[in-house]
């Protein structure tokens, strides 16, 4: 199966849950001409269609995220059908779960309708329980543990961990849940799944820590700790992504760097760029006083071979079969 492309760090670290400034105020065709009968919508350069008689505001749907662009369309969706229930990838968008770059599609489930494509929405005609259910504001969606052993069914490894990771994280759902979903789904990628499910770990900060974690795996390195407390040279105390503990040599800390650059960093903190590459710089002299650091960014986990290249110039071991075909560096 084809990786998925690298997220951003815009696009991944997203509060858990539809939060109200996620949503965008979408306007149907009939309620624009009932206010103003001379109302031409597709013809209002004010307006933006997001699906066919649904519309919003130009500039605000410019301005949207990528995650709130494609809530819109889910929007439009509810808008438009008669109670769909969202599934898939849409239905962890709107649980305010990572899935990786936004789909083509608005996925459906349930109801007798015939299954397939059509105006943008694929919908699976398979029984949902209850429980497979719930109500998110205004928009019905599978659950979150139906919806994420869903995904893991049909998706990549690195985006169904990345997104259990992230809802047991926030304490959505537990992995004896996310099974339960399971056992009452088709038998397609059953066997991956359950490797997704049982993989998954809370304790995992971001999604290039969850990806990095698929990656090593795959690799067939050692797993690491994860969150470990590190003292520096200076007495201080630091969480790291990952530590691996070595025979010989001296433990080795692992350190995903995102895409966010220093600067998007110090402006978050109220520091200048110099300044928070200068501490950056600081807190790893401290930490390499016991320790060596590894580091790696998307291009190593999109490119394995680089991944693997720079994980075994640090030393570490293979203690498994490589589990992916890895190319050249």
């Amino acid at each position: 199966m084809t990786a998925p492309d690298a997220p951003t760090k815009t696009d991944w670290d997203v509060p858990t849950g539809t939060e109200p400034g996620d949503l965008l105020a979408l306007r149907r065709r009939r309620d624009l001409i009932r206010g103003d009968p001379a109302a031409q919508p597709d013809r209002d350069e004010s307006l933006a269609r997001v699906r066919r008689g649904v519309y919003a505001q130009t500039e605000e749907l410019r301005l949207a995220s990528r995650r709130a662009q494609y809530l819109s369309r889910i929007q439009a969706v509810s808008a438009t059908r008669d109670h769909p229930v969202f599934a898939r990838e849409s239905a962890l968008a709107v649980h305010g779960l990572p899935f990786g770059v936004e789909p083509e599609w608005v996925f459906t489930a349930g109801g007798a309708r015939t299954a397939g494509t059509k105006a943008g929405v694929v919908h699976s005609p398979v029984a949902l329980d209850a429980l497979d259910t719930v109500t998110v504001g205004e928009l019905l969606a599978c659950s979150p543990a139906y919806a994420l052993a869903d995904v893991a069914r049909r998706r990549d490894a690195l985006v169904a961990v990345a997104a259990l990771d992230a809802a047991l994280r926030a304490g959505l759902v537990s992995v004896d849940e996310v099974l339960d979903a399971l056992s009452r789904q088709g038998p397609r990628g059953r066997r991956r799944a359950e490797w997704c499910i049982r993989f998954a770990d809370g304790a995992s900060e971001s999604v290039g820590e969850s990806y990095s974690r698929v990656r090593i795996h795959q690799l067939g390195y050692p797993a690491p700790e994860l969150q470990p407390w590190v003292t520096g040279q200076s007495g201080r105390q630091y969480r790291p992504d990952m530590r691996w503990t070595r025979d010989v040599r001296r433990p080795l800390l692992g350190e995903f760097d995102g895409a966010v650059k220093y600067g998007e960093l110090a402006d978050r903190a109220g520091r200048t760029a110099a300044q928070a590459l200068a501490d950056e710089k600081a807190r790893e002299d401290d930490l390499r006083f016991e320790h060596d650091v590894v580091r790696w960014i998307w291009e190593h986990l999109m490119r394995p071979a680089l991944l693997d290249a720079v994980l075994a110039s640090h030393g570490l071991p293979r203690v498994r079969p490589l589990l992916i075909s890895i190319g050249r560096a």
